[in-house]
C-alpha cells in the first residue's frame, strides 16, 4: 500500500551542497554581473548550494566590500569571497580595495577557527563590459568611463543591441571565452608595463576560478 508522504518529503528539496569549495560572490551591479555569473555557473554545472551569487551589495564598491564582509559574518563557512566591481566613476574604489586588502575572514564552526577565507576584489577598469569587450577585442587602450566601451560594444553586431542587464550574455560570448581570458593578460600585462591600471580586468582570475570547481567536481 502507498504511504502518504510527510512534510519532509513534500517540502521542495534545495540545491544539494557538493564537497568542493563554497563560495560567496557579491557584486556591484543588481542584474549585469550577477546574471552573468549565474550563467557561467549554470554552464558549469556547479551546485548554487555551493557558488552564492547577489547582486544586493549596492551600487558604490565601499558598500559591496561591506556586504561581503556581513554576509560572512553570518555564515562563515566560505571558503572563497569575491566582491566585483568597477572602477568607473566611483568616489570609494580605492577605498574598497584597501578595506578587503587590510580585512581578514577567518572561518569557524561555532566560535572554532577553521581556516581563513579567500578575500579578493575583482576589478574592472573602467567598467565589467571591458571584460565582454575582450571576448571580441584584442584592445589596451585606455576608457574613462562606460559610455567609452558601450559604443565599441555595440559595433559588434552579437552585441548591437546590448542593454546593461541583459541575461544570455555568457551564452552568446561563451565560444571566445579563451580569447578574451588571452586577451585580458595581455591588456593586464600591458597595464602593468606602462604604470597604469585602465585598461584592466580581474575577471579571468575568477573565471578559471570557476572553471577549476568544475574540474575538481568532475573528478
Amino acid at each position: 500500500m502507498h504511504r502518504p508522504r510527510n512534510q519532509s518529503q513534500l517540502r521542495r528539496r534545495g540545491p544539494k551542497r557538493e564537497p568542493y569549495d563554497r563560495v560567496l560572490i557579491v557584486c556591484e551591479g543588481s542584474k549585469t554581473e550577477p546574471n552573468y555569473l549565474r550563467e557561467v555557473v549554470a554552464h558549469y554545472r556547479l551546485s548554487a548550494a555551493n557558488v552564492e551569487i547577489t547582486g544586493d551589495g549596492g551600487s558604490a564598491p565601499m558598500s559591496v566590500v561591506d556586504q561581503a564582509i556581513e554576509l560572512f559574518e553570518k555564515d562563515p563557512d566560505y571558503n572563497a569571497v569575491f566582491c566585483v566591481i568597477d572602477r568607473d566613476g566611483h568616489t570609494t574604489f580605492q577605498q574598497a580595495l584597501a578595506r578587503v586588502r587590510d580585512s581578514t575572514l577567518n572561518r569557524r564552526i561555532g566560535k572554532r577557527k577553521i581556516g581563513e577565507a579567500r578575500f579578493e576584489t575583482i576589478t574592472s577598469i573602467p567598467c565589467f563590459e571591458f571584460w565582454i569587450l575582450l571576448h571580441y577585442d584584442n584592445t589596451t587602450a585606455p576608457m574613462a568611463r562606460y559610455a567609452d566601451v558601450e559604443p565599441r560594444l555595440k559595433a559588434i553586431p552579437e552585441l548591437a543591441t546590448y542593454a546593461k542587464g541583459r541575461h544570455g550574455l555568457f551564452a552568446i560570448t561563451q565560444v571566445r571565452l579563451d580569447a578574451a581570458l588571452s586577451n585580458a593578460d595581455r591588456a593586464n600585462r600591458a597595464a602593468a608595463d606602462t604604470g597604469t591600471d585602465n585598461p584592466t580586468t580581474l575577471m579571468p582570475i575568477l573565471i578559471r576560478y570557476l572553471r577549476e570547481l568544475a574540474t575538481k567536481k568532475a573528478r
